[in-house]
């Protein structure tokens, strides 16, 4: 038949012959600027069936990296407890499986349940353009403002290290400090890279991706665009940790399809950039 399925990077391989699964969670129910981050599973998975299967800059075949796209999950919108539940028992499969899940966003409030489903917590390397260390915000404790500060409740904050900041209120850099929550600021993320490269090796890692952290000259159509920023270049050569890490999961989010129609071809790029990088590692 001269068809294709919609599915990431046009896939048809099946969960148990995979050893990626690629899982869409479109639940932007806390957004505080712009929404629409519920479009994005569908936008970057239009994106990465343009893009070649050969990676002319490694040499690596693309074809060679089994996915499988599960579809999105079912959110319900405005309850981001049920949506939790709901992501959480899916990733929960996938891990019984051995196979490692790739969470696309929606909101960074999501990153917090697949993290839910490791039976033993990975070392979580964030990329953000703000902190998001908030308690709470506006009275909602799990808001996209607030997730670095959930996730460092369910792995411990000496377990997370956050790359690329540069905005935050005084109090969260107050409370970062007093938690012993790790970051790099944007203007100095040179000076940590070889930190994070020694944390890393040899370690589970699970690594969440807010778009935001590019420059929004590059990624417009993100949640709350911040300047300045990553280039997609600097992005993608600042995380040579990952060949001698172990990825265990992914998570990409904050792409706002409404506002730009670049901003899902890059996340799609950035995917397999992260899993060319970290094929080395990974034997299935």
């Amino acid at each position: 038949m001269f068809t294709s399925p919609f599915t990431f990077a046009r896939r048809e391989t099946k969960l148990e012959e995979a050893k990626y699964a690629f899982l869409g969670v479109p639940y932007d129910g806390s957004e505080s600027y712009r929404v629409g981050s519920r479009f994005a599973p569908r936008a970057i998975r239009e994106a990465s069936r343009e893009i070649e299967d050969y990676d002319m800059q490694t040499g690596v075949n693309r074809l060679d990296i089994k996915i499988a796209d599960l579809g999105d999950i079912d959110v319900a919108h405005g309850n981001f407890m049920e949506t939790h539940r709901r992501t959480a028992a899916v990733v929960t499969d996938v891990l019984e499986k051995g196979v490692i899940p790739l969470c696309i966003g929606g909101e960074h409030t999501i990153s917090y349940s697949p993290l839910s489903a490791y039976e033993e917590t990975p070392l979580v390397i964030i990329y953000d353009a703000h902190l998001d260390f908030r308690d709470d915000y506006m009275g909602e404790k799990f808001s996209h403002a607030c997730v670095t500060r959930r996730i460092g409740e369910l792995c411990g904050y000496e377990d997370i290290w956050v790359v690329g900041v540069r905005s935050a209120a005084r109090g969260e850099l107050e409370d970062a400090e007093k938690l012993g929550l790790r970051y790099l600021s944007f203007h100095r993320y040179h000076d940590g890279l070889d930190e994070i490269a020694r944390a890393s090796k040899g370690r589970n890692i699970y690594l969440s991706i807010d778009m935001d952290v590019l420059d929004p000259k590059e990624a417009s159509g993100v949640g709350n665009p911040e300047p300045p920023g990553f280039s997609y270049t600097e992005l993608v050569e600042s995380m040579g940790f990952l060949g001698d890490a172990n990825l265990v999961g992914l998570d990409l989010t904050e792409v706002a399809p409404p506002y730009d129609s670049y901003t899902p071809i890059l996340a799609a790029n950035i995917i397999f950039k992260v899993l060319v990088k970290a094929k080395k590692s990974l034997v299935h």
